[in-house]
């Protein structure tokens, strides 16, 4: 209330009042100016200061992914330039707090090409908590119902996403789409449910991809880059290549990996245990193993989708940060995530040893990347480094309380690493497909 007030006093400090202060305004340089219903308002250093401090506050309030700061800004002035300026600042500033409220609160379904998945015939969707993978037609019978001149139609082309006709002054509006959307429910300022709604897509591709055990269509193995999961693929490079002993080389290209979702997989997730985990990862306890998990599933995404084998290490040290690092001050953050790991991967002291050895030499080649500018990474670093994070997600998602504190899980693998054995019910010990002598070529 009291940065609400001090923006309203600022704002109405602010009006220009006359025609010769509007065109010194106009002419000079300064931080801008908007125009509303009740005229002219200059950006002032004290209004541009009062709406930095209302738009921080509501990131702590609301959380950023739901706060898009020049649209907490925007929502105050709209409401200022409706509001009778005789009113007392503070019954204003009431006014103001809720219109960013219901702003960041505003429920928005994001519609997007889905360039991952594919489904079987039968399977028209599948629920991943707040992201749905749903054919287009089923979207199209759903959309036309509550909005009439909308039709959503098979793509044409790349280039043309929406097409617009005329008839009778009415507009008829088609929007082309792929066989197979993405339909993600987001809460959040416009300006913001872009970005946040494709961090969600990915956590949900890393957490679909936990689900299955039989590895169809063609899912897209540890070394292999992941087609983004919104934009286009590229299926033939552009340009060419002048060889000196072979003369041009152009075009070329592979086929996308993709996921297959089929009945199998669609029954899973109709599980009770798995719709517990998604609804928890999706919306996690603050400061739980689950919020760091839905981390480590976004930036896994992230990067498979990367083709330098540099940057895919440094984001799947990413992933395994966020699950073992400790928020304490003063923690030795290699020692930590090399035993953290050890302790999950097995409980047998000789493959720890081991596994906790093979971990610290490949968080050197992270850390030469990241204070170094070394890029010289192999592509099976990268791969054995994402085999790792894969396989600890695994486990650590079918034996952990995902609601548990991330601090209290961080100290019991801390107590299981000089010896006590960590919570081994649940799964089999060892990750599938085996230990880490075996990442080159152990996948699915």
């Amino acid at each position: 209330m009291k940065l609400a007030v001090e923006y309203v006093e600022a704002f109405r400090a602010a009006l220009v009042t006359g025609h010769d202060d509007y065109k010194r305004l106009v002419r000079s340089r300064n931080n801008g100016f908007s125009t509303g219903a009740r005229g002219t308002v200059e950006f002032t250093e004290q209004l541009v200061e009062a709406g930095r401090k209302l738009s921080d506050l509501a990131t702590l309030s609301f959380g950023p992914a739901r706060i898009h700061a020049k649209s907490v800004e925007e929502a105050a002035r709209s409401v200022l330039f409706d509001s009778d300026g005789e009113l007392p600042p503070k019954t204003v500033a009431r006014d103001v707090i809720a219109n960013i409220a219901a702003a960041a609160t505003k429920t928005h379904r994001v519609i997007r090409p889905n360039q991952l998945f594919r489904l079987v015939d039968g399977v028209d969707e599948v629920n991943i908590g707040p992201v749905r993978i749903v054919r287009r037609d089923l979207l199209s019978a759903e959309i036309g119902t509550t909005n009439r001149g909308v039709r959503i139609t098979p793509q044409k082309s790349q280039s043309e996403a929406i097409t617009v006709t005329h008839s009778n002054d009415l507009a008829d509006t088609e929007i082309h789409l792929p066989e197979v959307c993405w339909d993600v429910t987001i809460q959040g300022m416009p300006q913001k449910i872009e970005q946040e709604a494709l961090w969600l897509v990915d956590v949900a591709v890393s957490f679909a991809r936990l689900q299955y055990k039989e590895y169809s269509g063609l899912f897209p193995r540890l070394k292999d880059i992941e087609p983004h999961p919104v934009r286009p693929y590229q299926w033939m490079q552009e340009g060419f290549v002048v060889s000196a002993d072979a003369g041009l080389r152009f075009g070329g290209g592979t086929a996308p990996t993709w996921y297959e979702v089929g009945p199998a997989l669609v029954a899973r997730f109709s599980e009770a245990k798995t719709r517990y985990l998604a609804e928890v990862v999706f919306s996690p306890p603050s400061r739980s193993v689950a919020e760091r998990m839905q981390q480590v599933l976004g930036w896994m995404s992230r990067a498979r989708q990367e083709a330098e084998p540099a940057e895919r290490l440094l984001l799947f040290f990413t992933a395994i940060e966020a699950l073992l690092s400790s928020s304490a001050k003063d923690v030795p953050i290699t020692e930590t995530i090399a035993r953290g790991a050890s302790v999950i991967w097995s409980a047998d002291q000789a493959t720890r040893s081991s596994f906790y050895k093979a971990v610290k030499k490949l968080y050197d080649i992270r850390s030469k990347v990241i204070h170094n500018g070394f890029r010289s990474v192999a592509e099976v670093e990268a791969s054995n480094v994402h085999y790792i994070i894969w396989n600890l997600s695994y486990l650590v998602i079918h034996k952990v309380d995902l609601k548990q504190s991330h601090a209290e899980f961080i100290e019991e693998l801390k107590e299981a690493s000089f010896g006590r054995k960590w919570n081994p019910s649940g799964v089999a010990l060892e990750p599938e497909g085996g230990g880490v002598a075996k990442t080159a070529a152990a996948d699915q």
